[in-house]
């Protein structure tokens, strides 16, 4: 069973980042390419929040016995296996993960009109994973 102290941790922060977003919403692409804090500010809030669901994730392979994960879409593939979330959910997430690899590796290739089309569904889906990890951990929602 998964550390719930970990879970909690993580899914405050996962929590916090994605009301940073939500927050800043709407958000239009020119504003984003003209306004280089604001971008800055969105972009490392969803790199967070992803990078709260990969460790979130890892966590509860390792700790609920599934074994380490190769990486980060090895690892939501594995819980969906489990029985943790539903396999699309998981196929979302990997992609989110690679998304974030391309804020960390190649931030001025981004281009905001695709970021800001496929944010919404992105933070429903970051919610999504960490109400179907407490339900697993037997708790509705993070304390």
């Amino acid at each position: 069973m998964v550390d719930r102290d970990i879970l909690r941790a993580k899914s405050a922060a996962i929590k916090h980042h994605v009301g940073r977003i939500r927050s800043r919403l709407p958000l239009e692409a020119a504003t984003l390419e003209s306004d280089e804090d604001l971008r800055n500010v969105v972009l490392m809030d969803l790199q967070q929040a992803i990078q709260g669901a990969i460790d979130m994730a890892v966590h509860a392979c390792v700790d609920d016995g599934l074994g380490p994960p190769e990486g980060p879409a090895s690892a939501f593939a594995a819980l969906a296996g489990a029985g943790y979330m539903s396999n699309d959910l998981a196929v979302r997430l990997a992609g989110a993960s690679g998304f974030r690899n391309l804020i960390v590796h190649r931030y001025g290739d981004l281009k905001m009109d695709i970021l800001i089309a496929t944010m919404e569904k992105g933070l429903n889906d970051l919610e999504e994973f960490v109400a179907a990890v407490w339900r697993r951990a037997g708790e509705p929602r993070e304390k």
